[in-house]
């Protein structure tokens, strides 16, 4: 596997009786990821890639302390590019990881180990957050930046001022497109909701993005659409039907459009191969284009790091030997020229630290696109799913869309503070053009994610995202 490039193999493990973990894999140099409660830190996935090297098939190893070893020496390397001075906190973390990892035969070596990933974590965060504000402090505003969230309620006309406080926080919304809305009964579209929608956000002066143009999951799609086949052309035909329609009807009041949402083998209910799930992917793109050559075309992904392709789970479709993660299917869609105008990536509650994410963005900006985050969410408290939620949604929600950070539990405070660093994070890069957090008034995917309390109250972050954007040139809801 190539160093660095987080493309998963299935997870092949066999654990002893004493706990040591067996992996095969097929060939080297590999690198390692595990999720684990760190005390002092959170629980989330922490890596093990002796030192950007990644490590060969008969390597054996401690995994905490290699991970810890590979932290400092990824904090090391960030503050030796320089661009920043770093904090005393973050100085001082560092030095206490390093110097706990200097006696590896300690008699308590492991809890050694655990503090000393836990500090190089929290070096590793403060690095990569103060370098995001000595960017931003070193640059002009982002004029045309754009500052989202879902918009499927506007404009709210039975809770008194959450219109107002949407209009003082976003210049952008996303629209439920979803063909399960817009076309229950075949041939028979519905548009009231959407150009209601649209009407309310033209008023505001706030741009919108129409979600998804296709997706391939049931939860999204009609039953009509369940006995379309690719052999035949029928998915070809609709896509181009469905696509054109949308685009062309709001052409002139909509620029962005999810062509596609996560066709990277996570949503094939249509069992296709990965070579036509790209293709599908052009197609999406291409009838964007045609009905509209200004507008952008954004192909939507999730699970960025892969993760579940290390499980060997998908939510519809085949499971393959090596299932495409975002990056490959990337990679496949631009083999086959598709045009394509940005990156559209989901981060919800993703379970790893902001220098993960800020190297994340160093990945996926190879691709040349602008990149936006389409999806967002973490808790403002703990609280479980829904009932009757299916089996594929508790896996993300149970399992890939739960981590801890920082602190043993969620709260208003705490999701405040992770907005903050991570939209400091993200709009001090250039590759970052859009943030859209999910939701507003309602819980989100994740739960307990929305910015309004059941009561209507804003939660802290609402007051945070102000005071950063504020800080940054951005005054929204004026009149």
């Amino acid at each position: 596997m190539p160093l660095m490039s987080y493309e998963p193999y299935h997870r092949k493990a066999v654990i002893d009786a004493d706990g040591v973990i067996q992996l095969e894999v097929p060939e080297g140099p590999v690198i390692l990821h595990a999720k684990l409660m760190i005390p002092g830190y959170g629980f989330m996935w922490v890596t093990a890639d002796n030192c950007g090297q990644g490590y060969g098939k008969d390597a054996s190893l401690e995994f905490v302390r290699e991970a810890a070893v590979s932290r400092v020496y990824e904090v090391e390397q960030l503050l030796q590019a320089g661009g920043f001075t770093p904090s005393v906190q973050c100085e001082s973390m560092l030095a206490d990881a390093k110097t706990l990892l200097e006696n590896p035969g300690a008699a308590n070596a492991a809890e050694r180990n655990l503090v000393a990933l836990a500090n190089g974590l929290w070096a590793g965060e403060l690095a990569a957050v103060e370098r995001a504000r000595a960017r931003i402090a070193g640059r002009a505003r982002r004029g045309q930046f754009l500052f989202g969230c879902g918009g499927f309620q506007y404009p709210y006309k039975d809770s008194p001022g959450l219109k107002e406080l949407f209009d003082s926080l976003f210049n952008y919304a996303t629209l439920p497109f979803y063909l399960e809305r817009t076309e229950w009964e075949k041939g028979k579209p519905t548009y009231e909701l959407l150009d209601h929608l649209q009407d309310e956000f033209d008023r505001s002066g706030i741009l919108t993005k129409a979600h998804p143009m296709w997706w391939a999951h049931t939860a999204g799609m009609p039953p009509w659409t369940h006995e379309l086949r690719w052999e035949d052309g029928s998915i070809a035909r609709e896509i181009d039907r469905v696509v054109r329609r949308h685009v062309t009807r709001y052409k002139g009041r909509i620029r962005y459009f999810d062509a596609i949402n996560e066709a990277h083998d996570w949503c094939n209910s249509y069992n296709l191969t990965q070579l036509q799930e790209a293709e599908m992917t052009k197609l999406c793109c291409d009838a964007v284009h045609e009905a509209n050559p200004e507008a952008k075309a954004v192909i939507n992904t999730c699970f960025m790091f892969g993760e579940n392709v290390a499980d060997a789970r998908v939510q519809w479709g085949p499971v393959y030997e090596r299932n495409m993660t975002p990056f490959t299917y990337l990679k496949k869609v631009e083999e086959i020229g598709t045009e394509y105008d940005a990156v559209g990536i989901q981060l919800y509650l993703p379970s790893r630290d902001m220098l993960a994410i800020d190297k994340l963005y160093d990945r996926y900006s190879v691709f040349g696109k602008p990149l936006h985050l389409t999806e967002l969410g973490v808790p403002s408290k703990e609280q479980d799913v829904p009932p009757f939620t299916t089996e594929g949604d508790l896996y993300c929600l149970r399992y890939m869309y739960h981590g801890l950070w920082h602190e043993m539990q969620w709260s208003e405070r705490l999701q405040a503070d992770w907005l903050e660093w991570f939209y400091t994070l993200s709009y001090a890069r250039s590759e970052v053009e859009a943030l859209t957090w999910w939701s507003f008034d309602g819980p989100g995917y994740v739960p307990a994610a929305g910015l309004i309390n059941p009561d209507g109250t804003p939660k802290e972050a609402c007051f945070r995202l102000k005071a950063l954007e504020r800080q940054w040139g951005f005054d929204f809801g004026k009149k």
